[in-house]
Order: structure tokens, then C-alpha cells, then sequence
């Protein structure tokens, strides 16, 4: 094989890693960017250190009927709502249990709710006075009057036997409501709000599910308590992290014909900054220069964030030749 064929193989592999590796780093500190601005907005946000825009967000807003917010981290939130538990909530907290649930946020209400029912239909009776008992000359000081009443929605329904007499009334209500809440959010941020109205409702007879409203009720007190931490975090968060995380693998073994193999690997598990990986590696050349690869990898980090890189060390399964196991270095480049 001639220098500059040899040339040849051996660039393009270099300048197609290359330009892997140099994008994966990219990506990477583009991720590693966009998750910490949006760490340090909500730590900002969460010590309520808010801006005069934001105090509108969590401000108590009873005209538009928005909720006075508070955001909270996910543990206070539980401890919260711990805390509001009673012995009615015993058969949804075993819901949420059994379905590991996790409490994202709490509101609670007061509104008050004004009406009127005209047009009604009234009714009054003077009812007939019990007969006289034999020698009983003492005539009824008041008849007796029985009213009734009816709004035209058929939602409310007041009877009285006998309007003299006090505590014997009977009244009946029916009535529907209809509950809306609207939950936004900030796009670049951790605040959020929720909306509430509630508005009586009555069926107009023109198809199933459709309501008229009636009235609509005027928020008098609410509060909204939310735990909304960024979702994401950068690559590699965590201790443990099972695979499969793909790299782009330059390798190299001892005794070989051709000093450099180029493939692709993926990392099995990662423990901390020590994994697992294995992937297809080949010198482009011949098959005892082509195969597999597994290899432990440990990933360099500086100031706890990783480089993007992993250095491994293994084995290298060629694909023939007579020596069948041989020891690999490795340089990987993380590129997802």
C-alpha cells in the first residue's frame, strides 16, 4: 500500500471524528449552557428574588381571578400538603400512593357567588281551619296561608306550610356548576400562576352536555402553592446512569499493524465518573484489524462538569488473524 493511500485512509477517518467530536462538545455545552441559565433563574425565583414583572405573576389578582402563587421546592410542597391531610382525604391519598403520584401543586378557594331568581312562579293558599271541637267558640286568630316557590330554572324550590309559623319552611336547591382553571407558565423561568372561575349553569335543553350560564362567582381569597424545578439536567446528571450513551472511539493496541482504529461505542452503565462500554471498532484495512471492543471508560471532569470525553481501557475482539484477544486503549468522544 503506498504513503498516500495510506495518507488517505487514515484523514478521512481523523476528519469525520474530528467533526464528530467537535459538535459533540458543542451540543454538550450548549445543554451544559441552557440547563444552568435555567438552574440559577429558579434558585433566583425560588428565594424570591423577583423582578417587578414577576411580583405581578404571584400577586393576588381577585378582578382577573388569579390566585395569589407561591413557589416552593418539591419537599416543602409535600410537607404542605401532609399537613392539609384529613380523614376524608384517606381513599385519594391511598389513590396517589398506589399509583406513585407526586403532588405538584395545592390551591385553595373562597369565592363568593351573588344571584337572583326573577320570574319565578309563587303560589299561596289560605288552607281550611281544622273543624271546631264540640263546644270550642274560639275562632282561629290567623288562617292558615301555604306558600310555595319555584325559579323558572327549576333549581330552586321553597315550600311553606303555614307562613305564620316559623322553622317549618322547606328549602330545595339544585343547582350546577361549571369549575375552569387555567395554569400558565413563564417560557424562560419557574413562575407560574393558575386561574379560577366558577359559574352556575343550567341545561338548555338543546343537547346533551350543553349550559347556560347564570351567574358567575367573584373570587374573594386564593392561594396557589407549586413546585416547578427545571425538568432537564445536564448530561450525565446523577450518580448512576444505565447506557446507552453513544461515543465516536479512536483506538489503539499494542503489536498492531496499523497504529490507529476508528468506530463507534456505547457506554453499558456509568458509576459516577467510571463505566462500562463496548462498540465496533476497524483500521479500514483488514479483518485482524476490524472488530469489537469492551472497555472500562472514566470520564474527566473540571469543576464537576464533564469534558465530554471518556478514557477506557479493555480488550479488542478481532474479527480473525491468529491472536484473538488483545489489549485496547481508547479516547472516546460523548456524542449523546
Amino acid at each position: 500500500m503506498s504513503l498516500r493511500t495510506s495518507g488517505w485512509l487514515l484523514g478521512v477517518p481523523l476528519l469525520v471524528l474530528g467533526s464528530a467530536a467537535g459538535g459533540a462538545y458543542l451540543y454538550h455545552r450548549y445543554r451544559d449552557a441552557d440547563y444552568e441559565k435555567r438552574e440559577a433563574e429558579y434558585q433566583r425565583q425560588l428565594s424570591g428574588h423577583l423582578t417587578e414583572h414577576e411580583k405581578e405573576i404571584e400577586a393576588f389578582n381577585a378582578q382577573l381571578g388569579m390566585m395569589r402563587s407561591q413557589l416552593v421546592t418539591p419537599a416543602d410542597l409535600e410537607k404542605k400538603y401532609n399537613a392539609l391531610l384529613t380523614a376524608r382525604d384517606a381513599d385519594f391519598e391511598k389513590f396517589r400512593r398506589d399509583h406513585a403520584l407526586v403532588v405538584k401543586s395545592l390551591s385553595d378557594s373562597i369565592l363568593e357567588l351573588k344571584q337572583r331568581a326573577p320570574d319565578g312562579t309563587e303560589e299561596a293558599h289560605e288552607e281550611p281551619s281544622p273543624p271546631s271541637g264540640p263546644g270550642d267558640t274560639t275562632p282561629s286568630a290567623k288562617p292558615v296561608i301555604s306558600y310555595a316557590f319555584a325559579d323558572k330554572d327549576g333549581r330552586i324550590h321553597l315550600n311553606d306550610p303555614d307562613i305564620w309559623v316559623q322553622g317549618d319552611e322547606d328549602l330545595e336547591m339544585k343547582q350546577l356548576f361549571r369549575v375552569k382553571g387555567t395554569v400558565v407558565q413563564q417560557k424562560d423561568g419557574s413562575l407560574m400562576a393558575e386561574r379560577i372561575q366558577l359559574m352556575e349553569v343550567s341545561a338548555d335543553g338543546q343537547g346533551a352536555e350543553q349550559y347556560r350560564e347564570l351567574a358567575e362567582a367573584h373570587l374573594v381569597d386564593a392561594n396557589f402553592t407549586y413546585a416547578n424545578p427545571p425538568q432537564e439536567g445536564p448530561p450525565g446528571d446523577g450518580w448512576m446512569k444505565w447506557g446507552p450513551g453513544w461515543m465516536a472511539t479512536m483506538a489503539t493496541s499494542f503489536r498492531s499493524e496499523h497504529l490507529l482504529r476508528f468506530g463507534a461505542s456505547a457506554s453499558v452503565v456509568r458509576l459516577g465518573d467510571v463505566g462500562l462500554a463496548g462498540g465496533l471498532s476497524s483500521d479500514f484495512d483488514s479483518l485482524e484489524g476490524s472488530g469489537g471492543d469492551a472497555f472500562v471508560t472514566y470520564s474527566p471532569t473540571v469543576r464537576g462538569k464533564q469534558l465530554g470525553v471518556a478514557l477506557g481501557g479493555g480488550v479488542h475482539l478481532p474479527l480473525g488473524g491468529t491472536q484473538r484477544v488483545r489489549p485496547n486503549l481508547t479516547l472516546n468522544f460523548v456524542v449523546y
